[in-house]
């Protein structure tokens, strides 16, 4: 009876585990489709869990910025999908030159007017905007979105604000680096400024979500971000900026781009530099006015 016992559960957990591994293999499988790099809204979320909405009333800053001649316009932008989004167009007299920054996905404009009186110092115009879903604008937040976004904003200097391309630097910062290097492929700038850059959206994101290792290349969206691409071909002048201690978007991902990327180009590494650095003793703005002044921008 014991015996006969045991040969009924021995044959249960026979016919059972191929069953238990089915579904295993099963599970498995659907999480990692499911966690497809193609699958772009999952990604999106991801990457904009919770896109900045604060408009807080920073019209004090925005005073102490415009002195000596200095203006202040805000601005209302059409997206290629028509959603509207906002931005100010800060005019400094005396030149056409003008940077246009697209920021990192941390904040809005509204917490970036320290960069605007930054790039101001520097020489230049400053247009900053928001993308769909950050601020005032309006829309869901996207790596496309954001794309067309910047190409609506350079679209009204050179239509609206009489700018001509030759004058246009464009100046990204972290995730707008990536946004930065398609305007690029687009339109026609006078030069590129890449803080804090990254190689591609792939290449970050690998570092960042050891998980996506697992997916081949031809698994990823069309639409990653590939500066890599874009600056190992023929560019306008490109200033790369980095920290060497960087634990968002590694200093080694920038360098791989830098080494990639053909002439003109230029780097300042700030060797005790983190996320977004300027360095102690006024590097940052001492290498864009040094680009500037040997590539007659």
């Amino acid at each position: 009876m014991l015996l006969l016992s045991k040969l009924n559960c021995l044959q249960m957990t026979v016919f059972t585990l191929p069953k238990t591994l089915l579904g295993l293999l099963l599970t498995t499988g659907f999480v990692y489709l499911l966690l497809l790099p193609a699958n772009t809204p999952l990604y999106d979320l991801i990457m904009f869990p919770c896109p900045d909405p604060r408009t807080p009333d920073v019209s004090g800053e925005i005073s102490q910025i415009c002195q000596n001649g200095i203006t202040c316009q805000d601005i209302t932008l059409k997206s290629a999908n028509g959603k509207l989004i906002y931005g100010w167009f800060f005019e400094l007299p005396g030149t056409k030159r003008v940077f246009l920054y697209s920021q990192g996905k941390g904040n809005n404009r509204y917490r970036k007017l320290h960069m605007v009186a930054k790039l101001l110092k520097c020489g230049g115009s400053v247009l900053v905007y928001d993308y769909q879903g950050w601020g005032r604008s309006q829309g869901r937040a996207s790596v496309q979105g954001s794309c067309d976004d910047a190409v609506a904003a350079y679209d009204y200097l050179v239509q609206t604000a009489g700018r001509k391309p030759g004058s246009i630097i464009a100046y990204g910062e972290s995730f707008g680096s990536g946004v930065t290097g398609q305007l690029a492929v687009k339109r026609q700038l006078a030069a590129v400024i890449l803080m804090s850059g990254f190689a591609s959206l792939k290449s970050v994101g690998r570092e960042t979500y050891p998980l996506l290792r697992l997916y081949p290349d031809c698994t990823f969206p069309a639409q990653i971000m590939d500066n890599t691409k874009v600056f190992s071909k023929p560019h306008v002048p490109l200033l790369m900026i980095h920290g060497q201690k960087d634990h968002v978007i590694s200093f080694a991902n920038a360098k791989s781009l830098f080494e990639v990327a053909s002439e003109p180009k230029e780097m300042l590494v700030l060797e005790q530099g983190r996320h977004v650095s300027f360095g102690n003793k006024g590097e940052w703005s001492c290498a864009i006015k040094n680009f500037i002044a040997k590539y007659k921008l």
